[in-house]
């Protein structure tokens, strides 16, 4: 009976020590997030796929939320690429302004944020309002750092058409 008591006591510390060794320092992250589109110039915002014309301003909110494992916050990094894009605006909902970062060579738009992340996270927003410059189906991407795993990046696309043709005809009334 002895020897079953000591065998369970030495697997015991054997497991709580693994658990110990395995577990240290490792921090868990995941993430939520969503786009939303306005159609009345960003009164209201929903997740419906919309087309937009070329040429009209886009009021779009990306929604985001880190939250780890841990009690103490640690900063993720995210980074929002929209292709195709001229900026006009782009702020944080306290009305912080973010600077756009555009790669010419591939015609890119990119936002990079900071999220907080603990278990207590708070959900952030941001407000960006663009003008498509090209017609054609527009994929934007939101990425996490190497601490979220890539399951969590999220990618919403849009299309942007051609405006369409004024059919008014010009008023021909004589004096």
């Amino acid at each position: 009976m002895k020897n079953i008591k000591k065998m369970i006591a030495v697997l015991l510390t054997t497991v709580s020590m693994a658990t110990l060794l395995t577990g240290c320092g490792e921090t868990t992250y995941s993430a939520a997030s969503g786009f939303f589109y306005s159609g009345d110039k960003g009164h209201t915002y929903g997740d419906g796929t919309k087309e937009y014309e070329v040429g009209e301003t886009v009021y779009m909110k990306v929604r985001y939320k880190v939250t780890s494992d841990s009690k103490k916050a640690s900063q993720v990094s995210v980074v929002l690429s929209i292709p195709n894009v001229e900026n006009v605006d782009a702020k944080y909902m306290d009305g912080q302004v973010i600077t756009p970062n555009f790669d010419a060579v591939n015609n890119v738009t990119t936002y990079e944020f900071t999220a907080n992340a603990s278990t207590e996270s708070n959900e952030q927003e941001c407000v960006i309002q663009f003008v498509p410059n090209a017609a054609g189906s527009v994929t934007m991407t939101l990425i996490y750092d190497d601490n979220v795993d890539a399951s969590y990046d999220i990618q919403s696309t849009l299309e942007f058409v051609e405006p369409k043709a004024d059919n008014t005809e010009n008023d021909t009334t004589e004096d």
